[in-house]
C-alpha cells in the first residue's frame, strides 16, 4: 500500500504512539566520560548514567477524552441519556523524580491531562499509583507525587549555562520502551514554534527524541538535569534530529508554584517591549544591544508605579539578564503575583535599578456572561510579540480544553487584536464585541508574529 510521497513538516508531542518508524542513527564518538579495562580507555556515558537514570520514571496513564458530540458539561439535564461517555484512551510518557522525600515527579501536562489513573513504574521495576498535584497548559510541566522509600533525585542543572553544541543524553520512554538512551548536542536555545502553544523557551536538540519521551529527562555530561524532552519537529511518528525540551530553570520554578499553590498564575508587570537590534542600539547610543526597549507602561501597572518610563531599555530583572521581550514574557510567566523584583534599566545612558511588586492579571473575563469567551481566561494587554510591533489587544492566558474556544483553535499565548471585524485594544472591547454578536464571532489573533483566523461558535 503506498503511503503516498507528499511530506509535511508537524510538531510531536512526544506522548504514546500506535506505530514504529525505522529512524537513522545518531551517535558522537568523543563523548568525554570515559572507563579503563585494565588494557585502554574507552569512551563510555554509563558511569555518568548509572547515577541518573534511576531518577527517570515511566508513566502511564488512563485518560479520559471529553466526547466531542457530548454537550456542554455545564449543561443540566436530567436524562440519564443526555450525555456520552468520555472516551477512554492510554497515554505513555515519561518523568523525572525531584524530591525524593516527597515523591514529587515532575512530566509534561499533556500527558496528564483529563488524567484518571496515573502508573509509575521506577527503573527496578516497582510500580506505584501516582496522585496529580498541579499541571500547567501554559507550560505544559506536571507534578505527580507518589509515596514510595529509596528513591534516587537526578542534580538539577542550570540551563542558563547550557550552550550551542554541549552533549546531552535524553532518558525517557519512547514507543513505551523504559529507560532508553540516545545521545546529540545542543542544537540551538531559545527556540519558539508556532506550532507549539503557550509558553516558550526551548532547547533544541539532535538527540534521537520519539513518542514516549515525554516529560523525560535531557542530561548533560555531569548528569544534571537541564531539560524536559516535550516535542519533535517531524514528518510522522519518528525523529529527524530536531527536538525540543523545556529548559530546567523554567520546569523547576513553575514546579515549585505547582507544589506550592496547584497552578501557575502567570505575573503581571505592565510593559509592551521589543527587541533591540543593533541599529535601534546604535541610534539610541546605547553600548550595547542587550536588552529590551519599552514602548508603552501600562497605566497604573507595577510597571507604572515603579518608575519605568518608555525608551528605558530593561536589561535585568534581579540577577537575569534580558535578551529579547519572549525571555520577558517567559520570566514573568513564573513570576508569581505579589513578587518583589528589581528592574535595572538604561534610562539617558545611565543604568538605574528600579524596584517592583508583581501585579496579578487584570480583567478576567467571568465565564456564564459571554458565551463566546467562556473558558477564557484574559488580560489587557501583552508584551509577548517578540518582533518590533507594537501590538494592543487581549491576551489569552488560558483555554478550558472544552470550552468553545478551544474548539475554536484559541491556545494560551495567543493575542486577540480583531473581533468580526472590530479593532481590539482591550478585553473590554473583546467583551463589547462578542456581546454583540449574533451567530458566531470571528477573531484575528497574533500567534508567533503570524496572523490566524478562527471563528468560535456560541458555548450554548
Amino acid at each position: 500500500m503506498n503511503i503516498g510521497s507528499k511530506k509535511t513538516l508537524g510538531i510531536l508531542f512526544t506522548g504514546l504512539s500506535l506505530s514504529l518508524t525505522a529512524l537513522p542513527f545518531s551517535g558522537y564518538a568523543h563523548l568525554p566520560a570515559t572507563t579503563t579495562d585494565g588494557k585502554s580507555t574507552v569512551t563510555s556515558l554509563a558511569p555518568m548514567l548509572q547515577k541518573a537514570t534511576p531518577a527517570v520514571v515511566n508513566i502511564s496513564v488512563e485518560q479520559e477524552i471529553p466526547n466531542p458530540t457530548a454537550k456542554n458539561k455545564e449543561a443540566v439535564d436530567s436524562s440519564a441519556d443526555s450525555q456520552q461517555a468520555p472516551l477512554k484512551s492510554i497515554g505513555v510518557g515519561s518523568g523525572v523524580i525531584i524530591d525524593a522525600a516527597k515523591g514529587y515527579i515532575v512530566t509534561n501536562a499533556h500527558i496528564v491531562r483529563n488524567q484518571k489513573v496515573i502508573l509509575v513504574t521506577l527503573k527496578d521495576g516497582r510500580r506505584y499509583r501516582g496522585t496529580l498535584i498541579g499541571q500547567t497548559k501554559g507550560f505544559d510541566i506536571a507534578v505527580i507525587q507518589i509515596h514510595a522509600n529509596h528513591l534516587t533525585v537526578m542534580p538539577l542543572g542550570n540551563s542558563s549555562k547550557v550552550n550551542v553544541g554541549d552533549f546531552v543524553v535524553a532518558v525517557g520512554s519512547p514507543f513505551g520502551l523504559s529507560q532508553t538512551v540516545t545521545s546529540g548536542v545542543v542544537s540551538a536555545l531559545n527556540r519558539s514554534t508556532p506550532k507549539i502553544e503557550g509558553f516558550q523557551n526551548f532547547i533544541q536538540t539532535d538527540a534521537p527524541i520519539n513518542p514516549g519521551n515525554s516529560g523525560g529527562a535531557l542530561i548533560n555530561m555531569q548528569g544534571q538535569f537541564v531539560g524536559m524532552n516535550t516535542a519533535i519537529l517531524a514528518p510522522s511518528a519518528g525523529n529527524i534530529g530536531i527536538g525540543f525540551a523545556i529548559p530546567s530553570n523554567m520546569v523547576d520554578t513553575v514546579a515549585q508554584q505547582l507544589i506550592k499553590y496547584g497552578k501557575v498564575t502567570p505575573g503581571l508587570l505592565g510593559v509592551i517591549a521589543q527587541n533591540l537590534t543593533p541599529e535601534l542600539a546604535e541610534a539610541m547610543d546605547l553600548k550595547s544591544d542587550q536588552g529590551v526597549v519599552i514602548t508603552e507602561v501600562v497605566d497604573n501597572s507595577p510597571a507604572d508605579e515603579a518608575g519605568l518610563k518608555s525608551e528605558d531599555v530593561i536589561t535585568k530583572v534581579d540577577n537575569t539578564l534580558i535578551n529579547d521581550s519572549a525571555q520577558l514574557h517567559n520570566l514573568m510567566g513564573v513570576t508569581h503575583p505579589g513578587t518583589k523584583i528589581a528592574v535595572t534599566v538604561t534610562r539617558d545612558g545611565v543604568e538605574k535599578a528600579l524596584h517592583a511588586t508583581v501585579g496579578s492579571p487584570t480583567a478576567q473575563v467571568k465565564q456564564r456572561i459571554i458565551p463566546y469567551l467562556s473558558g477564557l481566561r484574559l488580560q489587557n494587554f501583552s508584551d509577548l510579540e517578540p518582533n518590533s510591533k507594537l501590538i494592543k489587544g487581549a491576551l489569552v492566558l488560558d483555554v478550558t480544553d472544552t470550552s468553545a474556544g478551544a474548539l475554536a483553535g484559541l491556545v494560551p499565548g495567543d493575542i486577540i487584536v480583531k473581533a468580526n471585524n472590530h479593532e481590539i485594544h482591550s478585553v473590554k472591547e473583546l467583551i463589547t464585541t462578542a456581546n454583540q454578536a449574533k451567530k458566531s464571532l470571528l477573531l484575528k489573533v497574533v500567534r508567533n508574529n503570524m496572523n490566524v483566523f478562527l471563528v468560535i461558535q456560541a458555548d450554548h
